[in-house]
């Protein structure tokens, strides 16, 4: 099991599959809601439970091109990731209580990162997005 919160507590959610992917998202979208890039968990929706504050996450779409909903605490701001995307969670690492067993592998929508970032930590690279890249 792994658990995650928000920042003021208020939103608590538990993981119970193992996640797919932890992977470093630079699309303009994570750029914006936490900085250089965004580490994401993306596993199945199954396996992603909210157990406290439904009420309290707020959600972003950015339309017209959004895949992915933008989820975040009401009150404290914490970006969530997105909680439900059809089959998948995309979580943004950074709400992550525990370890989830896994570590980054790779850079996804590197197209979109700053020319001022360098990537130079040996992760694969991929301009979009790798899911559906073939």
């Amino acid at each position: 099991m792994i658990k995650g919160s928000c920042l003021c507590g208020k939103v608590k959610f538990e993981i119970t599959g193992e996640p797919s992917s932890l992977s470093y998202c630079h699309c303009s979208r994570c750029r914006k809601a936490a900085g250089v890039f965004s580490a994401v968990l993306i596993g199945k929706a199954d396996d992603l439970r909210v157990t406290e504050g439904q009420d309290t996450i707020a959600k972003f779409r950015y339309e017209p091109e959004g895949k992915f909903d933008r989820c975040f605490c009401k009150d404290c701001g914490t970006s969530l990731g997105d909680l439900s995307s059809g089959d998948i969670y995309v979580i943004a690492a950074s709400a992550l209580d525990d370890d989830p067993g896994i570590r980054p592998t790779v850079h996804i929508h590197t197209a979109s990162k700053p020319d001022w970032y360098q990537i130079d930590d040996g992760l694969k690279k991929f301009e979009g997005d790798y899911i559906y890249e073939e």
